[in-house]
């Protein structure tokens, strides 16, 4: 047996299991997964809602076909089925009736096994009722509506000898399946597959559940995933697009293709009552891959003879996707540690603090590599120092270094969170020492901390950077009116219209709870430049209010008004709108941008009176956020792609944080990436500088 055909076969192995932690959590009804299954390790909740979106829409398709052909006989051809339980599960449901006919077809070894798996089980013995096994020269288990069939996809005259041979009949109605199956055949076999079924069916329906998009930061640790399986996905560089998904079967014979995404679908097929449960099933706060796994798999209906467009019946004609006009690629500069410093974690945040001679950026928290490359929070706090001194760590451009440094920090105090917020305050401490205020945050979905800010004072010297608690004399039973514990919210320092040298505001909007509330409102923390002493009181809801949100972003724009971007409302979809919050009056104003993509898990900057929202995540069929630049002054905006990645350095722009460098000509975007699906987590291994001059 080939070591890439027992990969492709161990893939199979690693889906069921998938399906069946996912059933045994509750998210989807399968009474059969479990046979398959000598021992079911539980995965992930980010795994689980991937394989629930996969299962729920492969099997809406199947159901919906049903649906169209009930009363009359026809067949159902799963190429590459492996441990797929479809047939007992919508047999036992009485969806098959007695002239629907299941031909299953895989390797070999694959089908030795799974009917060794049914022989050893009276409920799925049950299901098939009578069969015969391995007659007529046919590898497998036939029965009366069952067939299991060995056979290779890619030898076409034997597999239609088979088939024939297991009684099916070309003039029949007929569904052919793929579920992550024929992407691992190469593409002019998978392509023949294709072309051979439009050709010897009347009436047939090619239905494809694959990967697409491997092109950006999340596609290609997608492919580098299947490469290092040695199951490459051979057809995805040819057909990367659902475009180009959709012309692949209309040229190769079928008379229509439809075209989704697994998270279009899902939200067709889930009501929102349903989605609002599932993502409440087990605590869970990976938004940003389940999106982007979404948008990174297709569901890719052909047709042709009378069932041509069949599957429009049973879902809703989406709007065309917004198509906003994008200027060639932005242009960034990569910077790598050279002295073994790494900067690689996400869901840190950063605060920047200006120096004399260039700036000071501290990266406090997140989750990421250690120096023992383990993973998990991160307690260093490091220092990003810009200098011209030739012994430094990071290059960057023009004989500009960054040293990348420990900062000393108070054996008590822990950092170690995730998803909260560090704001640079106005108010200095002896010697000038800068402070700073931490707010929010959370261990785990479970494990909210920090109910109340703390504020640190940051002195940079010659021998480093010292960060210091600088409100440790505040009593805990001082504080009262606290707010709601919250995380991936927002937070600024503004200044008063009439500015004081004794007060900071720092206001806070949004942000979700452990038990998914997501929050809309906003708390203005007060600070006393004398004692360090904080308050807050909450802003009365007007009747203009943003909707509650949570990783959204937030700005300053002429020091006295906070402008928000994005973020994820309470249906868990991304928003596109913009609202500004005035101190002064703490009143609320959108401002109505048109042509701007809908984003979360993104940085915002204010330059004057332009505000650059950099990266983020939304459920686009391929139109991921690169960067926005919008004029506060007129509602304008034009969209950005981003450059075209290199494979060897995948860059994917969420859960990073970004500040203005350069007397606020560049940012400098620090960290970001997460937990891909079941592809492994990824972080950027490089700063990024991205010179604000290019958007003049």
């Amino acid at each position: 047996m080939k070591k890439s055909k027992a990969q492709v076969q161990g893939t199979n192995d690693f889906n069921t299991i998938s399906k069946c932690s996912m059933v045994k959590c509750g998210y989807f009804r399968d009474d059969y997964v479990s046979y398959f299954v000598t021992r079911c390790s539980r995965r992930t909740p980010l795994i689980h809602l991937g394989y629930y979106m996969r299962v729920l829409t492969v099997d809406y398709a199947l159901r919906s076909f049903l649906d169209s052909v009930l009363g009359q006989p026809a067949q159902i051809i799963s190429c590459g089925a492996g441990f797929d339980t479809s047939f007992f599960r919508l047999a036992t449901s009485g969806s098959v009736h007695p002239e629907i006919y299941f031909y299953e077809v895989d390797f070999t070894e694959v089908v030795d096994r799974k009917a060794e798996c049914i022989l050893d089980s009276k409920p799925l013995l049950d299901c098939i009722g009578s069969f015969e096994m391995n007659q007529n020269g046919v590898r497998g288990l036939v029965g009366s509506q069952y067939h299991l069939i060995a056979s290779d996809l890619q030898a076409l005259d034997k597999l239609e000898a088979n088939l024939i041979q297991a009684g099916l009949m070309f003039s029949l109605p007929t569904l052919l399946l793929s579920e992550c199956s024929i992407c691992y055949m190469d593409e002019a076999s998978s392509s023949l597959l294709i072309q051979w079924a439009a050709s010897k069916f009347e009436d047939a329906t090619f239905v494809t559940y694959e990967q697409i998009y491997p092109d950006d930061g999340f596609g290609i640790v997608m492919q580098k995933h299947f490469e290092s399986m040695n199951s490459p996905l051979l057809s995805l560089a040819q057909f990367p697009d659902l475009e180009s998904q959709e012309h692949r079967y209309v040229s190769r014979g079928w008379s229509s293709c439809g075209v989704w995404t697994a998270f279009e679908m899902f939200q067709q097929i889930a009501s929102p009552e349903e989605r609002w449960k599932i993502i409440n099933l087990e605590p869970f706060d990976e938004l940003e891959e389940w999106h982007l796994e979404g948008c990174h798999f297709g569901l890719m209906v052909a047709s042709k003879g009378s069932l041509t467009g069949w599957f429009l019946k049973f879902v809703d004609v989406l709007p065309p996707v917004d198509k906003c006009i994008k200027k060639p690629s932005i242009q960034w500069e990569l910077a790598e540690p050279s002295s073994g410093k790494n900067v690689s974690r996400f869901a840190q945040k950063t605060v920047k603090f200006q120096e004399k001679d260039g700036f000071n950026i501290l990266v406090v928290g997140g989750f990421g590599p250690s120096a023992k490359s383990l993973h998990g929070r991160r307690h260093e706090v490091l220092s990003i120092n810009d200098s011209r001194d030739q012994h430094t760590d990071v290059s960057v451009t023009g004989g500009r270094t960054l040293r990348v440094e420990d900062v000393a920090l108070e054996s008590a105090v822990n950092l170690d969170m995730l998803h909260h917020t560090c704001t640079c305050l106005s108010l200095r401490g002896p010697d000038d020492t800068a402070r700073v205020m931490v707010y929010g945050g959370r261990y785990s979905p479970c494990s909210p901390v920090n109910v109340w800010p703390r504020i640190f004072s940051v002195l940079a010297h010659d021998v480093g950077t010292r960060m210091t608690v600088a409100d440790r004399h505040i009593a805990v039973t001082e504080r009262q009116n606290v707010p709601v514990s919250r995380w991936r919210h927002s937070a600024v320092c503004l200044k008063s219209s009439t500015p004081s040298a004794v007060q900071d505001y720092v206001v806070v909007f949004g942000g979700r709870t452990p038990d998914f509330k997501v929050l809309g409102d906003v708390v203005v923390w007060t600070v006393q430049a004398s004692d360090m002493t904080v308050s807050c009181k909450e802003v009365l809801n007007q009747k203009d209010w943003p909707r509650a949100r949570f990783s959204h972003s937030a700005s300053v724009w002429r020091k006295q008004t906070m402008v928000v971007s994005g973020g994820l409302g309470q249906d868990v979809l991304p928003l596109r709108d913009i609202w500004c919050f005035s101190l002064e009056g703490e009143m609320w104003s959108e401002l109505r941008v048109d042509g701007m993509l809908p984003r979360y898990s993104h940085t915002s900057a204010v330059c004057g009176d332009k505000m650059i929202l950099i990266g983020g995540v939304n459920t686009l069929p391929g139109s991921q956020p690169g960067v926005c630049v919008v004029d506060l002054n007129t509602a304008s905006c034009t969209e950005y792609a981003l450059p075209v990645q290199n494979p060897a350095c995948p860059i994917m722009l969420h859960n990073h944080t970004s500040e203005l460098t350069d007397n606020e000509t560049a940012v400098l975007v620090v960290g970001g990436g997460g937990n891909c699906f079941s592809f492994g987590t990824v972080f950027n291994s490089r700063m990024i500088r991205i010179d604000l001059q290019q958007f003049k």
